[in-house]
């Protein structure tokens, strides 16, 4: 059996279950600080992160709820991972590709991608994942890290 992830990492120990955040920079401070204290990013990573969203903001719009995909450029990275953040209360981000437009986000799914190209084919499989009715609702369901863990893992499995 295959898996889209190739290697990217997720892991329990990357998803924060509780964010408290009144913007959205503060949110992607949270999970970026996160990722580099499990070593997985460098400490630059933080503010590359929060400075791509100013400029390429991340949040979309699906039926179930609004999730945000922040990322940056990979010299930012050391292993390839998604951090995964459920939000205490919706943040509001700017809309992926219409920055007028607000999106109200529940979850964050930041990326760590190592390999530039690899990129668009994973965002590609995670758009599919997340357009699927009951993906999203059961992710944010999901009552600990370990459960979000292995049926966000289980989304790759082809």
């Amino acid at each position: 059996m295959s898996n889209a992830l190739g290697d990217v990492y997720i892991s329990p120990e990357l998803i924060l279950m509780d964010i408290e955040a009144e913007t959205d920079q503060e949110a992607i401070e949270i999970l970026a600080k996160h990722l580099y204290e499990k070593d997985i990013v460098k400490e630059s990573y933080i503010e590359a992160v929060k400075a791509r969203e100013k400029v390429f903001s991340t949040g979309l719009n699906f039926e179930e709820m609004g999730i945000a995909i922040p990322h940056t450029d990979s010299i930012h990275v050391k292993k390839q991972a998604i951090a995964v953040g459920i939000l205490k209360k919706n943040v509001q981000f700017c809309h992926m590709g219409m920055p007028e437009i607000p999106v109200n986000v529940e979850m964050m799914f930041m990326m760590a991608i190592e390999k530039p190209e690899s990129q668009v084919d994973f965002l590609g499989k995670m758009m599919d994942i997340f357009q699927t009715e009951g993906n999203l609702r059961g992710l944010k369901s999901c009552t600990t890290a370990s459960e979000l863990a292995k049926r966000f893992k289980g989304f790759f499995d082809t």
